[in-house]
């Protein structure tokens, strides 16, 4: 009698292909086709500068709305009295109009002096081709 444990093999030194009888392939079977594989897209490799663009652009979205809130005068700075009475909407006002006029004084009235410049500079480089 044969142990299920003995060391007896019975499949001999034939393929595996040859002795799997129900998969495996017929006479009359047709090639196994593979559907073509679609191309993988690019990676993305710009994140960090998609991310930075979007935040000088909500920096520059923020600016513009607090610059315009204080010259339009819906944004006020307050005196120091005013302040410590008034109550927290109009702290935020208040502190809200100081980042407005920063924005005003640091960046808006620098504006033309940095175009003159950066002309000036396009003239001279235009000079020096010449």
């Amino acid at each position: 009698m044969i142990s299920s444990v003995s060391a007896v093999n019975f499949k001999g030194s034939a393929p595996v292909s040859a002795q799997d009888r129900i998969n495996a392939p017929g006479k009359f079977t047709k090639p196994e086709v593979q559907a073509p594989k679609p191309e993988e897209a690019p990676k993305k490799k710009n994140k960090f500068l998609k991310a930075l663009a979007g935040v000088v652009a909500a920096a520059i979205v923020v600016g513009g709305a607090l610059l315009l809130g204080v010259k339009k005068g819906g944004l006020k700075v307050l005196d120091e009295t005013a302040l410590k009475e008034a109550k927290f909407m109009k702290k935020v006002g208040h502190y809200l109009a100081k980042a407005g006029d920063w924005v005003d004084t640091k960046v808006w009235q620098k504006l033309p002096g940095v175009a003159k410049k950066a002309a000036e500079k396009v003239e001279e480089g235009a000079e020096a081709v010449a």
